[in-house]
């Protein structure tokens, strides 16, 4: 079996903070709630006795965080995780530390919304990398995936396109992911499917 397990990284925001739009310029670590979320992670596995056979994460420590909390709670050594820029979170450029109420006040609701509903990407915000290099990227790490179960943790923005990779998309049409949430796809008849899409960990598909 070809399967992975997509986890977004825990909470960057406690109750009382203002939300933002945060990409990969701003290296925010895990509040309590994303500890316990990461911890989540790995009872869950440990409850659906998945044990991945590689594990990888981007280089911003929300993820790594989220990585090593999950494998210590499942029992692993974090020492098998690897970290892969191709998984760094998109730069949002202009919306970078704003707040969805800012964007749309500055004129960007229209690009926002058909980001939010339809992953469509955005012109006017300037983010990095471009489309295609994203698209390129994910479409490498799903060829590296060979036999067995891979964990990899990461953020909103980039696995938006490891489910536009799925033959079964279209079935998906809202593509956000909660932080702390899971997905699973599995590769069948030559070609990756989405199996399930921003569960909680709690009810990860075994």
């Amino acid at each position: 079996m070809r399967r992975l397990i997509l986890a977004r990284h825990g909470n960057t925001f406690g109750p009382e903070d203002k939300v933002v739009w945060v990409g990969a310029r701003r290296d925010l670590p895990l509040v309590e709630k994303g500890v316990m979320q990461a911890r989540a992670l790995g009872e869950a596995l440990k409850q659906a006795r998945i044990m991945p056979d590689r594990v990888l994460c981007s280089p911003l420590q929300r993820t790594r965080t989220t990585a090593h909390t999950a494998l210590e709670t499942l029992g692993i050594s974090r020492d098998i995780v690897r970290i892969d820029a191709r998984l760094q979170e998109i730069d949002y450029g202009a919306w970078e530390g704003l707040s969805t109420p800012e964007i749309e006040a500055a004129g960007g609701g229209a690009e926002l919304a058909a980001w939010n509903k339809h992953s469509v990407f955005p012109a006017s915000p300037g983010w990095n990398p471009d489309e295609g290099q994203l698209t390129g990227g994910v479409a490498m790490v799903l060829a590296e995936a060979t036999d067995g179960t891979s964990l990899i943790v990461t953020s909103n923005g980039i696995l938006r396109f490891f489910a536009r990779a799925a033959v079964n998309a279209a079935d998906f049409p809202e593509r956000k992911v909660a932080t702390g949430h899971v997905c699973v796809m599995e590769y069948v008849d030559a070609g990756w499917r989405i199996v399930q899409w921003n569960a909680p960990p709690g009810v990860l598909t075994t």
